[in-house]
């Protein structure tokens, strides 16, 4: 059966935008004849129309809802951002989106209020899966079966639930991307632990697989798992926890954009420069902690762009019916150290008091 070609097909075909194309095949916007002829001539030689669904968003707008727990409130932000980002990126398209947030502690609380998305009767929704992941996929699958709408995962998974696609961080790559920094920074036969918010989740189980994985070619110890289930206080007291039982602990790789309340704890015990640290994500405060020393290095997981692709990937399957060759899209994640931190200025600054744009 012959592949239907879609409008991405004949942008990746130009080298052009998608909402270049739109414009050429429905004569809007400013666009040069030139450019218009190009596209409906190879629109015609590739077999693409467009799609009635499409034209008629007008009248019928496509709604996706966004659910997010709320643990940490400085990466679900940057989510949200690039959810906000890619709404405001198909604006000509009539697509509406509205974002909640519950509390995770509680599984019945959050399934319950994915519930009641569901009822409100969203085209498709978008979930940050909480820690029981299990018991999130069986819900999901159970309201795939009752209502015709579309799921996408994103930062984590939802393996078996039916969903169409998950956006998320490389894991096992940041993992040995954080172990071989360590076995730079450390000598050889020193003792490395990895803290996470919870191994439940997949995205967390990631990063501990791939840190394992990379220690043993720098001749390192694992010192093990340790836990803190994105609780600000718990993560605190797992500092002392880790010391305890590991005081002579060389390098910490905290696979978990919460970090901030351990690496505060290892300061004030005078211990954040005997200790190589490796920490997740950049936010205001880990920037701070870079500057002063006590954080080496961050593994960038770009939460923004995780929300945004995850958004506009659902609205392109939904409208345009685009099919991808795999159901989980990983982003790279980088590196950043005190000597590229500018480059990154701009997120911080838009990161500022919790404000979304």
């Amino acid at each position: 059966m012959q592949k239907k070609v879609t409008i991405y097909d004949v942008a990746e075909r130009l080298g052009i935008s998608t909402a270049t194309v739109n414009r050429a095949m429905n004569e809007k916007g400013s666009i040069s004849d030139k450019t218009k002829r190009l596209v409906q001539e190879t629109a015609r030689e590739m077999g693409y129309h467009p799609s009635k669904s499409a034209s008629s968003l007008k009248r019928n707008p496509r709604r996706i809802a966004v659910l997010l727990p709320n643990t940490i409130h400085g990466y679900q932000a940057e989510v949200e951002r690039g959810v906000h980002k890619a709404t405001e990126e198909l604006a000509e398209y009539s697509v509406e989106c509205e974002v909640f947030k519950e509390n995770d502690e509680d599984m019945e609380v959050f399934i319950r209020r994915l519930h009641e998305i569901s009822d409100m009767n969203f085209d498709g929704i978008i979930i940050l899966p909480p820690f029981d992941e299990a018991q999130m996929s069986r819900a999901v699958q159970d309201l795939r079966e009752q209502k015709k709408q579309y799921y996408v995962t994103v930062t984590s998974d939802l393996q078996d639930s039916g969903r169409i696609l998950s956006v998320q961080s490389n894991g096992i790559v940041a993992g040995r991307m954080a172990a071989e920094l360590l076995g730079w920074k450390i000598p050889q036969g020193s003792k490395a632990a990895i803290v996470i918010g919870q191994g439940t989740t997949q995205a967390h189980r990631n990063v501990i697989e791939g840190f394992q994985s990379e220690l043993h070619n720098f001749h390192l110890m694992f010192a093990g798992v340790y836990e803190h289930h994105d609780d600000p206080e718990q993560s605190y007291r797992l500092a002392d926890e880790l010391l305890r039982q590991h005081p002579d602990i060389a390098g910490v790789y905290l696979g978990t954009a919460n970090s901030v309340a351990f690496c505060k704890r290892l300061k004030e015990l005078g211990m954040d420069r005997r200790i190589a640290v490796i920490a997740s994500d950049i936010f205001p405060e880990i920037a701070q902690l870079m500057e002063e020393g006590t954080i080496d290095a961050t593994i960038f997981q770009n939460p923004f762009q995780q929300g945004r692709i995850a958004f506009r990937y659902l609205y392109e399957y939904m409208v345009e019916g685009r099919r991808f060759d795999t159901d989980t899209i990983y982003l790279d994640p980088s590196i950043i150290l005190r000597s590229n931190l500018c480059l990154f200025q701009n997120n911080l600054e838009q990161m500022k008091d919790g404000i979304v744009q």
